[in-house]
């Protein structure tokens, strides 16, 4: 399936052709190491210039639109992922049984999503839910949600249970069942968009079908959903490594207060060509014109990787001078709710403290972001404001990716499993949260890793900790090779026992970044 960049480069051969050449500049300079092989640079090309995941697999099926086809993303057996032949290590179930929740909403109304705690307590908020929009939460078998009309919260529409392996759940007071003259009223009533919307939606539910009966799992996203547009690095086996390389070296010394205040200059005057220096070079490492970076699989599902000394110790120690003077509020929850976005969240899911760190505060801060750019073989522009003749083909000119988010832990604190991606919107982009990486700033505290309780492997029930050490990175992908969004991407900081700890985040979109 062509990308959101393939789409808009038809009839732009040229265009094309550069966009191709730079990516592949891009994946030359990447390496992987396989067991008992030396190192090899090579790449297949086959999604928008990417090399194709093996794991892509194309299914064929009718939903009533005729004859359709789907690379749908096949995950492999266990035992590939520790060299091992395929069937003889079987997959251990992880102790924590969780899923993603998503409920849609296919009315014209807004609503209201509640958790019902079934036992007598206080009914909780988990979102508001526009029309023909999906919302959602992690959540547990068995828990019990329902929507209301946003005029009146003890008037409920409809229930719901959460019933293993179902994630997804639909509140359609469009179709009435046995009444298809009722049924085609309703429909008439609808607006053409509205329609439209609808028809989405209910084209969506018959495909998720098809896709669980293909590959084992629930299709999160709306159908159809591209490829995602941006590299993404293959986890293969445990283990394995993966080297990128960057001109953005560390900063070993402390630029003066003069140097380091905030960017002013315009987009076209902050590129910088291969054969410049870097911004305040002289206070980066003597003598080393690259950084190599070396990426090691920890889980092959979910998707995730640690990236050792990603930051230097002045980088750290600058950033969280930064945070003096800057007011840490109560974190949010994530999710793709506006309604809810802003409120500090009362729950008890999160109750950590950050604020933002944008990408102009500083060069130090600007030099992470390049550098975070060759990691993840993403051009530094798609991670700032751009001209409107840099990435023409791309409707937004805001970056793909939020600003950083910086995250404080005290003692006892926490952030409970979760799920970084939010539904997308019923559009043509389905923008969504696309990878989430995280930069330790600290360590030596009792607790707060980072764990995947439900990451796939052969060995054990519990889930993986990562355990935070200074400058390290951690990388994961929230999407699936195939546009899919990775319910197995469930995280959790653990609860700090003693001492503190402090992190940030960067979040990258795609296609691009929206609301």
């Amino acid at each position: 399936m062509a990308s959101p960049l393939q789409q808009n480069q038809r009839g732009k051969g040229t265009q094309h052709l550069m966009l191709f050449l730079f990516k592949f500049s891009f994946l030359a300079s990447c390496c992987v190491a396989t067991s008992g092989e030396s190192l090899t640079c090579s790449a297949n090309h086959d999604h928008d210039g990417f090399e194709k995941d093996p794991a892509l697999k194309e299914m064929t099926f009718d939903i009533g639109y005729g004859e359709e086809t789907f690379e749908a993303y096949v995950q492999p057996d266990v035992s590939s992922f520790y060299h091992e032949e395929v069937g003889s290590i079987k997959e251990v179930k992880p102790h924590f049984v969780a899923l993603a929740g998503k409920f849609v909403n296919m009315s014209p109304h807004p609503l209201r999503l509640y958790w019902d705690p079934d036992n007598g307590g206080t009914s909780a908020i988990i979102a508001y839910s526009n029309p023909f929009e999906a919302t959602g939460t992690a959540t547990f078998p068995f828990h019990k949600f329902y929507f209301t009309t946003m005029e009146d919260n003890s008037e409920i529409l409809a229930r719901f249970t959460v019933t293993p392996p179902q994630s997804i759940y639909y509140y359609d007071p469009i179709e009435v069942p046995d009444d298809p003259v009722q049924t085609q009223r309703n429909l008439d009533a609808l607006s053409k968009d509205e329609l439209s919307k609808y028809e989405v939606l209910k084209r969506t539910k018959l495909f998720a079908e098809k896709y669980f009966e293909f590959t084992g799992r629930q299709y999160l996203a709306n159908y159809p959903r591209k490829q995602p547009s941006h590299f993404m690095w293959r986890a293969d086996y445990f283990g394995q490594q993966h080297w990128a390389t960057t001109k953005e070296t560390h900063f070993v010394e402390l630029p003066s207060v003069e140097e380091l205040q905030p960017i002013v200059s315009s987009p076209k005057e902050r590129v910088l060509k291969e054969d410049q220096p870097r911004i305040l070079q002289q206070y980066r490492t003597k003598d080393q014109n690259i950084l190599n970076m070396t990426l090691k699989v920890l889980s092959c599902a979910p998707r995730a990787f640690e990236i050792p000394n990603f930051l230097s110790t002045i980088e750290v120690n600058h950033i969280l001078k930064l945070s003096t003077g800057m007011d840490l509020s109560l974190s949010t929850t994530s999710g793709s709710d506006k309604m809810l976005e802003d409120e500090a969240d009362t729950s008890g899911t999160r109750t950590s403290f950050n604020t933002w760190v944008y990408r102009q505060k500083s060069p130090i801060v600007d030099a992470i972001y390049r550098r975070a750019a060759d990691l993840l073989q993403i051009d530094e522009a798609l991670l700032r404001h751009r001209d409107n003749d840099e990435y023409p083909e791309l409707r937004s000119k805001t970056s793909i990716s939020e600003a950083l988010q910086l995250v404080h832990y005290e003692d006892g604190q926490e952030y409970t499993a979760h799920h970084d991606f939010g539904y997308p919107k019923v559009d043509e982009n389905q923008s969504a949260r696309y990878l989430t990486l995280l930069l330790y700033l600290n360590e030596g505290m009792k607790g707060g890793e980072t764990s995947f309780p439900r990451w796939v492997n052969g060995k054990t029930g519990k889930g993986l900790h990562v355990v935070p050490e200074v400058g390290k990175a951690v990388l994961f992908y929230s999407q699936l090779p195939d546009g899919n969004m990775d319910d197995l991407s469930q995280h959790a900081a653990l609860p700090v026992t003693d001492g503190e700890k402090w992190l940030m985040n960067l979040w990258i979109w795609d296609p691009i970044y929206g609301k």
